[in-house]
């Protein structure tokens, strides 16, 4: 039976590589034709970047496929034997964290060349080794510290709970999940990056108005110093309840109008108007119950085959390992809803101030973040969680969006 699954993960792995070739083939011949959403230069200069992002997910794709490979025939086994002796939670709890440190330092060197070679080269970075190193350092205690806790708590649930331990993996996981998200724009987020309120004037009052117009209660508007690290522009609201906060990227503040601006972000109050997160929270549940629930019915003999006991600390291991598999196979249901969310989003968006200063966002969100506004259907089809900006701009162009 493992043989079967090491099949299915390197045909993924291949599919994915097949993917990222046709799209670069797509996007290649697209940059011949005549530009749309974006100007001469930078349609060319967007077509460039993502077929050398597609060349690095391919290569990155082979390495995975071939450190997959190292875990399935002898690492896990050399890993579990020199780690677990007598089964307890502790062990178990070294054996998980030591595979996933090991498979970050296995990753290092591709992340390194990503963000100090490739987006640099590309005139997205800005990060410092300094700033590099701190942030591992902080990932890596947090990882410690939360990540070994939160392993802790699964191992015991699949110890204590019997034959639907899953079951209770699952709520436990889900509830952590929420606590996350709840505590991320307040607690975890600052200790990254300088979040501070935004300042008064115009912006604060223009953002501070729609979302009164929209009932949306938040603990405050933030600016956060993202071009540290990189000159790509976003904005989120993060947070539920109390701790609900909107927080603008200072990229977008420095080449966004107020217009523009308030745009953008009536675009991601037409999410919470729309009940589009609680949806989405809703897909993440069942996906993650899912999940536990095929993980945790896994033949024995899998295990045995990877030189395993069938113990908590191999449950979760095995669970990490054949994740890519499960989250391709759910891709193009989550990507499919979220597009669809999208577009009632842009809508909304458009209505809070007005459709061209939401088009004109778009075309100043698709030209810093570099972003080429087609992609092949099939592509797209499985990962954009975004229809494509030439879509999202034609559609808005399409629609006679008033303001209510």
């Amino acid at each position: 039976m493992l043989s079967y699954l090491i099949f299915i993960y390197l045909f993924v792995a291949g599919f994915k590589i097949y993917l990222a070739i046709i799209d670069s083939n797509f996007i290649a011949e697209k940059s011949q034709e005549k530009p749309v959403v974006l100007s001469e230069s930078e349609y060319k200069k967007s077509a460039i970047i993502q077929i050398q992002n597609h060349k690095f997910d391919i290569f990155s794709l082979i390495f995975d496929a071939f450190t997959f490979l190292l875990w399935a025939f002898f690492g896990l086994e050399l890993l579990y034997k020199n780690i677990v002796v007598n089964d307890t939670l502790g062990e178990n709890v070294v054996f998980v964290m030591s595979f996933i440190i090991i498979s970050a330092l296995l990753e290092l060197p591709f992340e390194i060349y990503e963000q100090f070679v490739k987006n640099k080269k590309q005139g997205f970075s800005n990060i410092t080794p300094k700033i590099y190193i701190l942030d591992k350092i902080k990932a890596l205690l947090l990882t410690l510290i939360f990540g070994s806790a939160f392993v802790w708590l699964l191992l015991w649930c699949i110890k204590a709970m019997g034959e639907l331990w899953w079951f209770w993996a699952f709520l436990l996981s889900f509830g952590i999940i929420l606590i996350i998200n709840l505590i991320y724009p307040t607690l975890i987020a600052p200790i990254f990056n300088k979040v501070k309120p935004l300042e008064d004037g115009e912006l604060k009052t223009a953002i501070s108005e729609l979302l009164n117009s929209c009932g949306f209660k938040s603990s405050g508007v933030f600016s956060m110093d993202a071009s540290k690290r990189d000159n790509r522009l976003n904005a989120y609201f993060g947070g539920f309840g109390v701790s609900k906060r909107v927080v603008l990227f200072d990229t977008l503040i420095q080449k966004l109008s107020t217009d523009e601006i308030i745009a953008v972000l009536g675009h991601e109050l037409g999410h919470f108007k729309h009940g589009d997160i609680f949806k989405m929270i809703g897909i993440s549940a069942l996906m993650l119950f899912c999940m536990f629930g095929l993980f945790g019915n896994v033949s024995p003999q899998l295990y045995e085959a990877l030189g395993l006991s069938q113990n908590g600390g191999s449950i979760i291991v095995f669970m990490i390992l054949f994740l890519p598999i499960y989250n391709f196979a759910f891709s193009p249901i989550t990507s499919y809803l979220s597009r669809k969310n999208e577009f009632g989003a842009d809508e909304f968006g458009a209505s809070s101030k007005s459709k061209n200063d939401m088009i004109n966002a778009l075309k100043k969100l698709g030209s810093q973040n570099k972003a080429f506004p087609m992609s092949h259907p099939l592509y797209a089809f499985i990962y954009h969680s975004h229809p494509s900006l030439f879509e999202r701009i034609t559609k808005l162009e399409n629609d006679d969006t008033r303001r209510p």
